[in-house]
């Protein structure tokens, strides 16, 4: 198995603290970037959040690791998930 973009462990580093609570961070984290990269605004607390883990940049534009990001998620749910 391919190891994520984001592992577990920097997702749950990333949200100690915040109060998104029983929220499924990494389908948070995939969806955040996706409206990201369509420029669509998030909040502020996940954008620096996807800024942390270098997803984004300051312009909020998504870097390559944001994109690949993306990708995987796209591959998982259309691909490996059939829908």
């Amino acid at each position: 198995m391919e190891e994520p973009i984001v592992s577990d462990a920097e997702i749950e580093q990333a949200f100690r603290g915040t109060n998104f609570g029983s929220a499924d961070h990494r389908k948070l984290l995939n969806v955040s970037v996706l409206k990201a990269l369509v420029g669509y605004h998030c909040g502020h607390t996940i954008t620096t959040i996807m800024q942390d883990l270098k997803l984004i940049g300051k312009t909020c534009k998504p870097t390559k690791r944001g994109v690949r990001l993306v990708r995987e998620a796209y591959n998982h749910l259309m691909i490996r998930d059939g829908g």
